[in-house]
This record gives C-alpha cells, structure tokens and sequence, in this order.
C-alpha cells in the first residue's frame, strides 16, 4: 500500500508503513522507543528511515540533544504520516462494528491518585467504547516536562509554565485533612483547627516535591513536624488509614474509606488543579483524542467527588 505527496513540485512516492514510522520516532524521540512500540528492532527502524531519507533525497531527522526531531522536510513528511493515521482511524478495522475504528497503544504520565481514580473509571467507559485503545501510564506527580519523548500526554498538578507544547485544564480538586476514627480515639481530642499541629503529618517527601500547588498548603501548618513522607498519595491514604498520623490528601481519595475523617473543611480546604500537557500532533492522534474523550467523560461525571464540597450542615 503506498501513496504519492507532493513537496518542492516533485513527485515523491512513500510508503505507508514507513511515514507511520517515521510519525512514531518523532512521537518517542527515539529509534528504540518507536521499535518497541512497533514490535521491531532499532536496526530496522533505522534501516527503513534511511531509505525514507534516500528515497525523499534529504534528511527527515535530526539530533537535538538524545532525542530525533524532524526537518523542515521532515515535519512535511510528519504530517503526512498524521493524515495516514487519521484516515486509517477513521475505518472501521473491526467487523464487530463498536470501537473497533480506533486503536493504538496511548502512553501518559499522571498522579497515581488520579491514574488509579479517575483514569480507572474513563478506561471503562474506554472499553466499551474503543476496546482497541490500550493505555500505558507512568505515575508521579511532577511538573511539566519540555521534551514529551515516549509518552502521548501527561496530567500535572497546576497551571504549567509551557512554551513549545500545549495546555489545557482538565479538572479541579481539593486537598483536606484527615485522620482515622481510631487515631481519634485514642488521642486527644481535636476541637481546633490550629491543633492538627500538634499532631505528626503524612504528606509528599519534601525535598522531592517541586510542585508549588503541593508544597503551598504545608506552610499554614509551621508547627506541624513530618512523621512519614511518601512520593505515592495512595501510600499517605493507606499511613492515614494504619493511624500514623494526620494526612494531607486528596479528597476524592480519602473520602471512599469510610473510617477516615475530615477535619474542619471549611478552614482546611485547598483547591488544586488537574492540567494536560501535550503536543498539538500527539493530541491530533485518533488513540489519543479517544482516550482525552474518555477522560473528560469521567472528569464530568466525578466532578462532586472531585470538588469534594464540605457537608451542607458543615458549611458556612
């Protein structure tokens, strides 16, 4: 199967598997990451883009630090493999009918809150609707990173700071405090909030938290010392539960262990926010608008859980 585009007037014939190859190494940065993804090995992922670059008379790609970006040719022959990618999508490849118009491997990086949550709950959705979707995730709350290379999009903790990709806000949610109803009772009792300082902190390793929407709410607590610091949310979740101290979590996740408490939610309450960082070709991937799609479904349907208002006869 191949096809013909036309760059600087002359008449240059491609093939198809190759333009998505070359789509794929532009996307991973990398001759290995796109063999892996393409189940072939780098030899020959470099083999047949050198027989692109031949066939086209030009470099496609270049070295930009330990990554491979496209030339100016290169980003031509780029969005041509784009357009190949959206027109096979739009087939139905599955005789069940159903989904089956869209499939790919979609890598993200997200919180594992989040992941674990709310991704959870779109990859359901996602089953049924393009069970030929498969997602990867890797998980850490981080800040935006300036290279997108193997992965497809990342979800951060609050507004990034982005110049060469694209952002946008997916989702609101709130951090409170919690301890568990056993910790309660065996200690005394709480009946202000300036006394949650006097009680030991589960909450993200300091030194290994860069992201100001995290790190902000533990200066209202200066007294309060650290017993046990975690880079995993589900792991302070689990130390609140086990009683080791007081917990600084996300709300959508402490609310669904029922022998956890919220403490004071009128006065410590703090509003964060979910971003997706990509970029505008990753975002054009059919796989990866399914997946977005899927997200922004069960950002809606969550977005009590996720806003996690306090109780009517608790507010003000």
């Amino acid at each position: 199967m191949s096809f013909a585009i036309h760059l600087g007037g002359a008449r240059v014939a491609q093939d198809v598997d190759n333009l998505l190859l070359l789509l794929s190494v532009v996307r991973h940065g990398s001759y290995l990451g796109a063999g892996a993804a393409l189940g072939i090995s780098h030899t020959s992922v470099s083999r047949r883009i050198a027989a692109l670059e031949k066939s086209a008379g030009a470099r496609l790609l270049v070295r930009s630090g330990e990554v491979w970006e496209p030339t100016e040719l290169g980003r031509e022959f780029v969005s041509a493999g784009e357009d190949i990618e959206l027109a096979l999508g739009s087939l139905a490849l599955d005789s069940g009918g159903v989904g089956g118009s869209v499939r790919g491997v979609v890598r993200v990086l997200v919180p594992e809150g989040f992941g674990g949550v709310v991704v959870g709950a779109a990859m359901r959705r996602l089953s049924e609707t393009h069970p030929g979707v498969r997602l990867e995730m890797i998980n850490a709350a981080r800040r935006a990173r300036t290279n997108l290379v193997g992965i497809d999009f990342e979800v951060v903790v609050g507004r990034p700071e982005v110049s060469r990709n694209e952002a946008f806000h997916l989702a609101d949610y709130t951090l409170g405090m919690y301890a568990s109803r056993s910790y309660l009772e065996t200690h005394e009792a709480i009946t202000e909030p300036d006394q949650v300082q006097d009680h030991p902190l589960l909450y993200f390793v300091e030194s290994m938290q860069d992201v100001p929407e995290l790190t902000d709410p533990v200066s209202y607590f200066p007294r309060m010392r650290q017993s046990v610091g975690a880079t995993s949310s589900m792991v302070h979740v689990e130390l609140t539960r086990a009683g080791a101290g007081i917990g600084l979590l996300p709300c959508f996740m402490a609310e669904r262990a029922s022998d956890l408490v919220r403490l004071f939610p009128r006065e410590l309450t703090f509003p964060v926010s979910y971003w997706v960082v990509s970029r505008p070709d990753l975002l054009r991937r059919p796989a990866v608008q399914a997946v977005m799609s899927a997200l922004r479904a069960a950002v809606h349907d969550m977005k009590d859980e996720l806003a996690a208002a306090p109780p009517e006869d608790e507010r003000a």
